[in-house]
């Protein structure tokens, strides 16, 4: 049988998790493939987080070469950690290095809540205060009001693979409100893609994940359209 003769998606993440690699190999639809590249990621601190970005530029080159429709940058703050329009200058920067087409997981994410119409937006993630507030200020310099943001207060990112679906349903439920339109679940170390459609269902919200936004984003970046299970977003 011949791999990804609909599509090819490579990945650039961290080496330290597991979650884009596993969730886009589990949901992505009949005929496209994944192609994984980790790097070195130290500290889920502003100055980790450039110099994750920093080898995401150089890992291109040689993940390109496997004949790709498009790479994704999956790491959510480490795409946005300088602020707005950050994940445009990184998303050139890739292209340049791979000649390959490229999207970032905070531009995917972005794509995403438009998609959804949101504009009153909840976050949870498992980073500091310190990167939530940089993660607030990049969304709401994109044009959402972020109601609320709480994090788990991580720096480490062993940490991310070990936080599990119910540990951020209980922040969901700490920080809803009936203002917010749209939940965005941060991070694309944690793997919650499977629990979307219950934490939609409990919240009554549209949600969006870091490694779902990514998926949906890249299909839909090489024309695929297919409708799959995992919330709102996967079947506009």
């Amino acid at each position: 049988m011949y791999y990804g003769w609909r599509g090819k998606i490579g990945i650039i993440m961290p080496a330290t998790g597991v979650a884009p690699e596993q969730e886009f190999h589990k949901y992505q639809p009949e005929g496209v493939a994944t192609f994984t590249q980790r790097i070195l990621f130290e500290r889920v601190t502003p100055d980790g987080l450039i110099a994750l970005a920093d080898r995401a530029v150089e890992a291109s080159k040689t993940l390109a070469t496997a004949g790709l429709d498009i790479i994704v940058f999956a790491c959510t703050t480490g795409s946005l950690i300088k602020g707005y329009g950050y994940d445009k200058e990184l998303t050139k920067r890739i292209e340049d290095a791979s000649g390959c087409k490229t999207i970032t997981t905070s531009t995917a994410v972005l794509e995403a809540l438009k998609a959804l119409s949101a504009k009153r937006v909840l976050v949870t993630t498992p980073y500091s205060d310190e990167v939530n507030d940089i993660e607030k200020k990049f969304l709401e310099d994109n044009g959402f009001e972020v109601l609320s943001i709480r994090g788990l207060g991580y720096v480490d990112p062993t940490l991310m693979p070990k936080v599990t679906p119910d540990m951020m349903h209980r922040l969901n439920r700490e920080i809803l409100t009936p203002e917010a339109d749209t939940l965005f679940v941060s991070c694309t170390g944690i793997g919650i893609m499977d629990a979307i459609p219950l934490l939609e269902s409990d919240s009554q919200l549209p949600i969006v994940s870091s490694n779902q936004a990514s998926l949906w984003a890249a299909l839909r970046s090489i024309s695929i359209h297919d409708e799959l299970p995992i919330g709102k977003l996967l079947s506009l």
